[in-house]
């Protein structure tokens, strides 16, 4: 059971609560750290597996936006990826009242952006105001953690007031990431095409020099940076000259890169080449599981197949997660313990994520599924056959074609279909599907909420409100930590136990580096960040 713990900063009661994570470098790879005093200068190259469609981290939330943008914009707090613990960064202190609607912020006084202009309190407002009137549909992950936002007060310059119509837990996590990131007036006052483009100016030590979103993109040092978080490592500007992301959709291209030194980094290395790269004293490995809403099947429950709870909990038993994990990820991948992964606040392991496939048949034969001769079970006439959408990630296709071998053995007929991004998105408007493979990397219990709830993403597509989402609205609305880990773990019991979620395992955030590059480190939601980062120029 994690242990709640305080956040810092003065504040009329203590939300939300955030428990101690782990941290995984493990065994035979390396956590990134300093192999001597840093070096200032030099540049380094970084593999992604897709290109950027939107560089404004206010509208997109892929990883590699992630990646790119989180060294050219600040934010209000920062969290530590060992603790959960929020800690100052562009604000100095914080309180909430006692309902959680309404956050003061007092903000350092010494920030620019890298224009010139101060960062004030008008600046946090005008950041806030830009995402909702971006609306859901533009800026879908920023809304959600702005939820019930009605707007923000000036009181000084380094004073601002933040309002909710409703109370908003999971908001001040929120101020810790990316997708709340603050930005320069010339950044919100332009059109939401122009910031996809590249037109962000932020507080951050790094600064966009070019962007060429099917091909690469440029980061470089500003000078005169001196407001990090206690969290790094070091005062002043950041070491390294330029960082640049380069688009390399193959793996295998990437591997080969990374050996002849054309790349230092890869953010998605092939999973059977770590252990080559853990032995090998020219590379380093590291790895460390994201936190939030792990890699899940969920049901469509408009699918009067799967509107059977029998059927959706053979599903969560009939797959042997201990042997997805070890037969093709990695040592840093997990093999889950709840919807929720085991680096995220609040995290408590439930019972009902189990293997047993005498009990899912039993299941499905009472359901009145029984084996054809060809091993697939049949009812009315129809076999039993669904369909599992997924996306690409790390291992995804190896997992999904394993877990459709393991389904079959208990009379499953499962398609797995990899579509396109863009036929994807067709997709998940029509609801063409039984399973939906999702994860969502949140240093934040809410995550389940904000991906599963029938008020809020509604992956499920649950027709009406079920007791769970009543659950997962109270937790985002508790300001008591003890009560707000008891509703989280009650949701999350309920989730697996109705069959809403299919847990699969919990995915790593997994880097290799050449072994010039030092103190390449995870923040809290298992990303990049390269503030600290040096290489030997040796």
């Amino acid at each position: 059971m994690s242990v709640p713990m305080p956040l810092r900063g003065r504040r009329l009661v203590v939300v939300p609560a955030v428990a101690a994570l782990l941290l995984s470098a493990c065994g035979g790879g390396s956590d990134g750290a300093s192999a001597g005093p840093p070096q200032t200068g030099g540049d380094i190259t970084i593999g992604l597996n897709s290109a950027l469609a939107c560089l404004d981290p206010h509208q997109n939330s892929s990883n590699t936006t992630i990646f790119v943008t989180r060294s050219i914009a600040d934010s209000l707090t920062d969290q530590d990826p060992k603790t959960g613990e929020l800690e100052p960064w562009l604000a100095t202190k914080w309180e909430a009242n006692a309902d959680a609607t309404k956050y003061t912020f007092t903000l350092r006084d010494d920030v620019t952006f890298s224009d010139g202009t101060p960062f004030t309190a008008e600046s946090v407002k005008a950041n806030f105001d830009a995402i909702k009137a971006l609306t859901p549909a533009k800026a879908p992950l920023a809304n959600n953690y702005l939820s019930g936002y009605s707007g923000s007060t000036v009181i000084d310059p380094t004073t601002v007031e933040v309002d909710f119509d409703t109370p908003n837990v999971q908001f001040l996590q929120g101020t810790s990431t990316i997708t709340l990131g603050q930005f320069a007036a010339s950044t919100t006052s332009a059109t939401a095409e122009e910031r996809c483009q590249g037109a962000l100016v932020g507080t951050g030590p790094f600064t966009v020099k070019d962007y060429k979103p099917e091909q690469a993109t440029v980061l470089a040092k500003r000078t005169g940076y001196s407001w990090g978080s206690s969290l790094r490592q070091h005062e002043g500007d950041a070491y390294l000259d330029t960082a640049t992301f380069k688009v390399i959709p193959e793996s295998g291209v990437r591997t080969g890169q990374l050996r002849s030194g054309e790349l230092d980094v890869d953010t998605i290395p092939l999973t059977e080449d770590v252990t080559a790269f853990e032995s090998d004293p020219g590379f380093k490995v590291i790895g460390r599981p994201y936190p939030g809403l792990g890699v899940t099947l969920v049901p469509n429950l408009q699918r009067p197949v799967l509107q059977d709870v029998k059927v959706r909990q053979a599903l969560v038993e009939g797959i042997d997660r201990k042997e997805l994990v070890a037969g093709v990820l990695t040592k840093y991948d997990k093999v889950p313990q709840s919807p929720l992964t085991s680096v995220t606040p609040l995290f408590e392991s439930i019972p009902g994520v189990t293997f047993d496939p005498d009990h899912a048949e039993q299941l499905l034969d009472d359901a009145g599924w029984t084996k054809g001769s060809d091993g697939i079970r049949e009812k009315g006439g129809k076999k039993l056959k669904l369909t599992a959408v997924y996306h690409f990630s790390r291992q995804s296709t190896p997992a999904m074609e394993l877990v459709q071998q393991q389904l079959r053995a208990i009379g499953i007929d499962l398609k797995i279909l990899l579509p396109s991004p863009a036929d994807l998105a067709k997709y998940q408007t029509s609801g063409d599907y039984d399973l939906w493979f999702t994860p969502f990397h949140r240093a934040e219990p809410d995550a389940i909420r904000s991906t599963l709830s029938f008020y809020a993403g509604n992956t499920g597509k649950a027709p009406q409100a079920r007791p769970v989402d009543e659950i997962l609205t109270q937790q985002s609305q508790e300001t008591d930590p003890a009560k707000r880990q008891q509703e989280i773990t009650e949701a999350a019991t309920q989730l697996v136990d109705e069959g809403y979620v299919v847990p699969l395992y919990e995915l790593a955030g997994l880097f290799v580096t050449t072994a010039r590059v030092n103190d390449l480190v995870f923040e809290a939601s298992s990303r990049l960040n390269l503030y600290d980062v040096w290489v030997d120029r040796a």
